[in-house]
C-alpha cells in the first residue's frame, strides 16, 4: 500500500469515478482510481488501479488522462 499526501482529486460527472493523485515526495507521485459500487443496498468506493510511481505530477496527471476517458471532461 502506497502512502503520501493527496494533491489533487477529481471526481467524474456522473459521479461513479474518482481519481486521486498523491505525492510521496519530491519526485514522487502516484493515482488511485476509484469506482462506486453498490452491493445489497449499500454503496462504497473500491479501488479499480493504483498507478506505477511518476518522478512529476504532470505525467502522472498526463497517464491518467490518457487511460480514463471521463477525466478528460472533468480537467
Amino acid at each position: 500500500m502506497k502512502v503520501g499526501r493527496q494533491v489533487e482529486r477529481f471526481r467524474s460527472a456522473d459521479g461513479k469515478h474518482l481519481l486521486r493523485l498523491f505525492s510521496r515526495g519530491e519526485g514522487c507521485f502516484y493515482f488511485v482510481e476509484l469506482s462506486e459500487i453498490t452491493e445489497n443496498g449499500e454503496t462504497f468506493w473500491t479501488t479499480t488501479q493504483t498507478s506505477p510511481e511518476f518522478s512529476t505530477l504532470q505525467e502522472a496527471k498526463h497517464s491518467a488522462a490518457a487511460k480514463y476517458a471521463w477525466l478528460k471532461e472533468v480537467c
